[in-house]
C-alpha cells in the first residue's frame, strides 16, 4: 500500500493535486509556510483517524474536501476522502475501490458513505489486517483489536516528533497510543499471530473439553474396576457351588473371560462328581476361614491406626508446648553475652537472694527446645504419611472382606437340602447371576474405555498443542530474536548518519519504546543522549531500520513512510550545502542523510516508498530526480487565488446522515 495523489478540494470544485511516485524517494522541498507539512497531517486524517489535526486557519478554510489515493501490492486502488472540518473531531469519511484506472472524484461525486472505523478497516483488511484479535498484557483486559490505525503509526513522523527525545512514534504520547503499539508489536514483528486472542479462547474451550473428557474417563474406569471387583466376587462364589473358572484367564487377570468361562462351559463339563459336596464343604469352610481372618487384621489396622493418630496429637500438644517455653526464652536474645553466674539476675544485673538459671543455662536450654521442634517438624511428614497409608489398608481389608461376605451369603442363599440336585441348582443360581452381570456390562465394555481414552488423548494433544502456540517464553523468545535482527539494522543506519554512541550495541526497546545503546557502564535510553542530531538520527534509523523488516517479512503494515522536517536538528531556513563557498558541515551531514534515505529506498525499489517534507535542496543529480516538487519559488499547496474562497462557506453543525444503503 503506497501514496499515489493527494487531492485538496475548495468550495466551488476546483482542485489540487500533489502526485506521487510508488516505489521511490518522493522529496517535497519548498520554504516554510507553504503548506508541505499539512501533507502528512491529511495522509493520516484520511487514514481514518476522527481528529482533524490538519490545520484549521484562514488559508485552510478555504479547502472543502481532501482526498488520498493508495495503490495496493496487486496494482488496485483505493481512495479515501474526508471533508475538511473546523472541529476537532469528524467520524464520517467517503470510500472507493477500483483497479488501476480508478481516477479521483469530480467534486459533485463526493459523498460520505463510512464511517472512519470502517474505512480502516475495509483498507486494513486489504493489506493483511483482518480481524487480528490480539491478547492485552492487562490481567482482565478484553483482547485488542489491531487495524490499520495502529499499523499507520509507524509510516508518519511528524517534524515535532522526528526531532524529539522522549518519544520514537507517532501519536505515542497520546493517551492509549503507547499501550496499543506495546501490545501490537509482537505481532507486527511475526511473533505471535493475528489470532492470538482467539486462540486463547480455543485453549480455554479446550480445557473444558479436556475436563470433561478426563471426567467422563475417570467414570467409566471406576466403573470398569467396581465391576472387576464383582467378577472377582462371582468367581469365589462359583468356587463356592463347585464352579471352576478357566485358571488361565484367572492368571491372565481377565476376571471378566474367567465368569463368562463358567457361564458358557458345556453341560458335560460341569457334571456334579461325587466329591462335589466334599468340595462345596471345604470351600464354605475356606471362606469361613478368611473372613474370620480378615476381621482380625481389619481390628488390628483400625486399632493401629487410632494409635497413629493418638501419637500424632500428642506431638501437636508437646509441639506446641515447646513452642512455648522457646517462645519464653527467646527474650534472652536481649540479654547482654556476659555470664555474671546464677546469684545475679541476668537482666538487671542486681544481686539475687535465691540462686537461679544463669544465662548460658538459658542459652543451653533454648537450643535444646529448638532441636527438639525440628525434630518433631522432622516427624510430621512421616507420620502423615503413616495415617495414609493405615487409612488405605482399612479400606482395602473391608473391601475384600465385604467380597469374602458376598460369596458366603449368596452359597448360603443357594444352599438347600444335600444332594446332587441341590448342587446343581446353587450353581444354576450362580450362573444366573453371572449372566445378569455380564448383560448390564455389556454397555460398557473396552471398546468403549477405548473410545474414552481416545477422546481424552486427542483433548490432551489439543490442548498441549495451543499452549505450546500461545507460550510466552517462545513469544519472548521470537520476540528478542527478530529484535536482534532489527537490533543490526539499527546500529547500520544510525552509524550512517553518524549518531552518537552508534558503534556500540543498539537495540530497540519495544516496552519502553525507545533506543537503548549498550555502553561499558549500563545502558542509555533516547533521553540520555544530547543534540537534536542524535535523536533525528536515531529516530529515522528506527523507522528504516523496522520498515526494511517489515518488507523482508512481509507484514502487513503499509508500504510508505513520511518524514517531515528531517534537517531540522542541522540548520533552518532554506539554504543549499554552503552560502559562503566553503562546505558546510550542517549541510554536508543532511546530504548524507538524504543519501542513506536514498539507499535505502533502492535497496527495495517498488517495495517500498519514502516521502522526505524539507527545507533542504540540493543541485546533486540523485536528489534533484527524487524531486517531485519545489515550493521554493512562491508555488504552495493552497493556490493564492482560492483565498477569496476562504471562509465562505459555513461550517455546518450537522451534517447530513449517511443515505440508507450506502456502502463501500
Amino acid at each position: 500500500m503506497q501514496l499515489l495523489k493527494i487531492r485538496i478540494y475548495n468550495h466551488i470544485g476546483d482542485h489540487r493535486d500533489v502526485d506521487f511516485r510508488p516505489g521511490e524517494l518522493n522529496i517535497i522541498t519548498g520554504q516554510s509556510s507553504t503548506g508541505k507539512s499539512a501533507l502528512l497531517t491529511i495522509v493520516d486524517y484520511c487514514l481514518g483517524r476522527d481528529e482533524a489535526t490538519v490545520p484549521r486557519t484562514a488559508m485552510f478554510s478555504a479547502i472543502s474536501w481532501y482526498a488520498v489515493m493508495w495503490e495496493f501490492e496487486d496494482r488496485s486502488r483505493v481512495i479515501a476522502g474526508r471533508r475538511s472540518s473546523r472541529k476537532k473531531s469528524n467520524s464520517r469519511a467517503m470510500l472507493q475501490f477500483g483497479g488501476v484506472d480508478l481516477e479521483m472524484p469530480n467534486f459533485e461525486d463526493l459523498n460520505e458513505n463510512v464511517d472512519s472505523d470502517v474505512l480502516r478497516v475495509q483498507i486494513g483488511a486489504r493489506i493483511g489486517l483482518d480481524n487480528v484479535q490480539l491478547e492485552a498484557r492487562e490481567y482482565g483486559a478484553t483482547p485488542r483489536s489491531v487495524g490499520l490505525g495502529t499499523a499507520a503509526l509507524f509510516c508518519l513522523q511528524e517534524q515535532e516528533e522526528i526531532g524529539t527525545k522522549s518519544t520514537l512514534f507517532h501519536r505515542q504520547a497520546e493517551d492509549g497510543i503507547k499501550l496499543s503499539l506495546r501490545d501490537s508489536f509482537p505481532f507486527f514483528l511475526g511473533a505471535v499471530s493475528g489470532d492470538q486472542a482467539q486462540q486463547r479462547e480455543a485453549l480455554r474451550e479446550a480445557k473444558r473439553v479436556l475436563r470433561r473428557a478426563d471426567a467422563a474417563l475417570a467414570r467409566a474406569e471406576s466403573e470398569s474396576a467396581e465391576r472387576e471387583t464383582v467378577f472377582k466376587d462371582l468367581l469365589r462364589e462359583a468356587r463356592a457351588v463347585g464352579l471352576s473358572p478357566s485358571a488361565q484367564l484367572v492368571d491372565a487377570g481377565d476376571y471378566r473371560g474367567a465368569a463368562m468361562s463358567i457361564l458358557y462351559m458345556t453341560e458335560g463339563s460341569s457334571q456334579i462328581d461325587a466329591r462335589s459336596d466334599v468340595h462345596t464343604q471345604d470351600e464354605h469352610r475356606r471362606l469361613g476361614e478368611e473372613a474370620a481372618r480378615l476381621r482380625s487384621e481389619l481390628s488390628q489396622a483400625i486399632a493401629v491406626r487410632d494409635l497413629v493418630l493418638d501419637q500424632q496429637g500428642s506431638e501437636v500438644e508437646y509441639s506446641g508446648s515447646l513452642q512455648a517455653q522457646a517462645g519464653r526464652l527467646e527474650s534472652i536474645g536481649l540479654i547482654p553475652d556476659i555470664d555474671q553466674g546464677t546469684e545475679v539476675c541476668p537482666v538487671c544485673a542486681q544481686d539475687l537472694f535465691e540462686l537461679d538459671a544463669s544465662v548460658s543455662q538459658l542459652t543451653a536450654r533454648l537450643t535444646e527446645l529448638r532441636s527438639s521442634l525440628a525434630g518433631i517438624q522432622q516427624v510430621r511428614p512421616r507420620r502423615a504419611q503413616a495415617v495414609a497409608t493405615v487409612t488405605a489398608r482399612v479400606v482395602e481389608i473391608r473391601e475384600a472382606l465385604t467380597s469374602v461376605s458376598n460369596a458366603i451369603e449368596t452359597a448360603a442363599r443357594a444352599k438347600g437340602q444335600p444332594g446332587p440336585t441341590d448342587v446343581t441348582a446353587q450353581q444354576s443360581f450362580v450362573r444366573g447371576r453371572i449372566d445378569a452381570i455380564l448383560r448390564s456390562a455389556e454397555a460398557s465394555d473396552e471398546d468403549g474405555l477405548s473410545r474414552l481414552r481416545s477422546a481424552q488423548r486427542d483433548a490432551e494433544l489439543q490442548v498441549e498443542q495451543l499452549e505450546a502456540e500461545l507460550s510466552n517464553d517462545d513469544v519472548r523468545e521470537q520476540t528478542l530474536s527478530r529484535l536482534n535482527v532489527i537490533g543490526g539494522y539499527l546500529g547500520e543506519y544510525s552509524r550512517q548518519f553518524e549518531a552518537e554512541s552508534a558503534d556500540r550495541p543498539v537495540r530497540l526497546d519495544i516496552n519502553a519504546l525507545t533506543v537503548v545503546v549498550d555502553e561499558e557502564f549500563g545502558p542509555v535510553e533516547l533521553t540520555g543522549f544530547g543534540s537534536g542530531a542524535n535523536w533525528v538520527g536515531y529516530h529515522i534509523a528506527t523507522h528504516l531500520a523496522l520498515h526494511r523488516y517489515f518488507v523482508g517479512q512481509n507484514r502487513p503494515v503499509p508500504r510508505f513512510l513520511m518524514l517531515d522536517q528531517p534537517s531540522q536538528a542541522h540548520f533552518q531556513g532554506d539554504l543549499d550545502a554552503s552560502t559562503d563557498g566553503k562546505p558546510d558541515r550542517e549541510g554536508e551531514r543532511v546530504r548524507a542523510m538524504l543519501k542513506t534515505i536514498a539507499d535505502f529506498n533502492a535497496a527495495h525499489s517498488s517495495k517500498m516508498q519514502v516521502i522526505v517534507i524539507d527545507h533542504a535542496r540540493y543541485t546533486d543529480e540523485w536528489f534533484v530526480d527524487h524531486v517531485r516538487y519545489d515550493w521554493h519559488g512562491g508555488e504552495k499547496l493552497i493556490p493564492d487565488h482560492w483565498q477569496q474562497y476562504a471562509g465562505t462557506v459555513a461550517e455546518q453543525d450537522e451534517l447530513p446522515s449517511l443515505p440508507e444503503g450506502t456502502d463501500s
